[in-house]
């Protein structure tokens, strides 16, 4: 019984320290746009270049930094112009930095907003795998009312625990994350009837992370700010 006893506590031990994946990922992003030309008169290529230069789009290449806590940082460039996505786990906030600005906006990850407005979204795992370079990947998909993802994923590469991303209800993560306990080879963002972004992996690396890429400066919210957004906080760099 004693053995059995020491057997099973080793188990335990073993599971409580399965390592999520660490390091750098980084992905290739092309973006097209869809339909006409034109949404509600506007130009669709005008309104999506004013969400890259707002970092709402990234463009061309987008590195992620993982910490095997669960804290990330993503980067990227629009120009000369820095654009850093830094999630907070303990906050349950994504800080989002644009260049030198000292207007920071924080999503709040644990909002789906069409989930909130009484749209839910709809997930499944579809049946269909498809080849992804020289992996074959399953796709989870979820439909929302504005739009759809397509994450697709290997069983073989960049396993996460997904328990790390509990709660990251933004862009339904941490479902997609129960279901693939990996991070995406790709993903597709179609907003509907607009743009469509597809984000491909390009390169990933495994290795101890400097927790200090993950520090954000001091800051001040600015409750005003905040009360015209359901999902977003705002904060001033002090």
């Amino acid at each position: 019984m004693k053995k059995i006893i020491v057997f099973l506590v080793l188990i335990l031990v073993f599971k409580g320290n399965a390592q999520s994946f660490e390091g750098k990922v980084e992905y290739v992003v092309s973006t097209e746009i869809l339909g006409d030309s034109l949404l509600h008169g506007v130009s669709k290529k005008k309104l999506v270049e004013k969400l890259i230069s707002q970092g709402e789009i990234p463009i061309d290449t987008l590195n992620y930094i993982y910490s095997e806590k669960g804290d990330f940082v993503s980067i990227w460039k629009y120009g000369n112009i820095d654009m850093i996505s830094n999630y907070i786990k303990k906050d349950n906030l994504l800080y989002n930095f644009v260049g030198d600005l000292n207007v920071v906006s924080a999503i709040d990850v644990t909002i789906d907003l069409e989930e909130k407005l009484g749209n839910p979204p709809v997930l499944k795992e579809l049946e269909q795998k498809e080849k992804v370079g020289n992996l074959e990947c399953s796709i989870v998909e979820v439909r929302w009312k504005m739009g759809t993802y397509r994450y697709y994923f290997s069983n073989s590469i960049l396993k996460i625990d997904s328990e790390l991303f509990k709660g990251y209800n933004y862009d339904q993560f941490y479902e997609f994350l129960k279901i693939s306990n990996s991070l995406p080879v790709k993903i597709e963002k179609i907003t509907k009837d607009f743009f469509k972004s597809t984000y491909l992996l390009h390169s990933y690396t495994t290795k101890k992370v400097d927790k200090s890429v993950f520090t954000i400066p001091r800051m001040k919210e600015d409750k005003m700010m905040r009360s015209m957004y359901q999902n977003k906080k705002f904060f001033i760099i002090k």
